[in-house]
């Protein structure tokens, strides 16, 4: 056969063997750095998108005015952190999952997107708050003996290292609490257009330039986005063997300065793009918000429900 109609021996042989079906024979390949970060992008544009797509869906609260949903989120965030009964809060935390589900919410993805991170991170955050030389209280289990006091630098631990209820207790009622006002946080945000948020929070009387710099790096982050990918595929789609570590780790310090001088540039075409279209300070969006039945029901809602979260915690003690 003619050399040139020949297939070369680096598309031939890949240098791993790659895996049967049933994975019984050869190895996995592992994906280079340049395909993990283009699938990382894209899952989270992906991920955005489908959370863009929930905030158009016609659900309850997608419904209600922008507004009313900033002041509710407020102040239901405010009665979670001011409520100490574990019971009232997992109340609150149920229907918000009803909520969730009037609004076209995944419980799934609801559940997933908080209780699997929110434990973690605040119960390691707590954990220190369960031992008696940080919260003295009633035993619940006898950890060390030491016979006499622990001198360790400037902290002094008690002869007996135990387990207090009060601790347990404390921390429970911090990570149920963290878990319910991170929920409706999601919750809300996930079901209002980021340009209706924004334009929403002025009721704050937040001043227009931080309203201004949310909604630019909100968008910018996408078109950054847009650019790195552009650069790893051009990247990939020119690169015929594996890159070693030193060759990668070399694209991506390049990598960096060119993005950063791209962003720089792009910064000024976007701001004049603003200016020449008569960009004066305030976000502007097509829709006008009106304020309902609707909205005055939910909020009357949100004040009884507060008000009957506190006088529960009042019954309970």
């Amino acid at each position: 056969m003619d050399s040139k109609n020949q297939v070369p021996d680096w598309l031939l042989n890949s240098g791993e063997l790659g895996m049967c079906p049933c994975g019984c024979i050869g190895k996995r390949k592992k994906g280079s750095f340049l395909e993990k970060t283009i699938n990382s992008i894209a899952k989270l544009l992906k991920e955005v998108i489908f959370f863009e797509d929930i905030a158009f869906q016609k659900g309850f609260l997608q419904k209600l005015d922008p507004r009313i949903k900033v002041i509710s989120l407020i102040i239901l965030i405010l009665t979670s952190t001011l409520i100490h009964n574990v019971f009232i809060l997992t109340i609150l935390y149920l229907i918000s999952c009803i909520l969730a589900k009037m609004s076209y919410v995944s419980l799934k993805l609801y559940f997933k997107r908080i209780w699997l991170i929110t434990p973690l991170f605040t119960g390691i955050a707590v954990l220190p708050s369960i031992f008696n030389f940080v919260r003295p209280g009633t035993t619940l289990v006898t950890l060390i003996n030491f016979g006499h006091k622990v001198h360790l630098g400037p902290l002094i631990f008690p002869s007996v290292l135990t387990i207090t209820s009060q601790g347990v207790s404390g921390a429970v009622l911090l990570i149920v609490r963290v878990g319910v006002t991170v929920s409706l946080a999601f919750l809300f945000t996930t079901t209002t257009r980021w340009a209706n948020l924004l334009k929403a929070l002025r009721v704050l009387l937040l001043p227009k330039i931080f309203i201004t710099t949310l909604e630019m790096c909100y968008r910018y982050i996408f078109i950054l986005l847009n650019i790195t990918t552009d650069m790893f595929v051009a990247r990939k789609s020119r690169t015929f063997s594996k890159d070693s570590s030193k060759e990668g780790r070399h694209f991506v310090s390049n990598a960096i300065g060119s993005l950063f001088g791209k962003s720089y540039a792009l910064s000024e075409e976007v701001y004049g793009a603003m200016l020449s279209r008569g960009y004066k300070g305030e976000p502007v969006i097509m829709n006008r918000f009106r304020f309902t039945l609707l909205d005055l029901q939910w909020f009357l809602g949100v004040i009884i429900c507060v008000l009957a979260a506190f006088g529960g915690e009042i019954i309970l003690g």
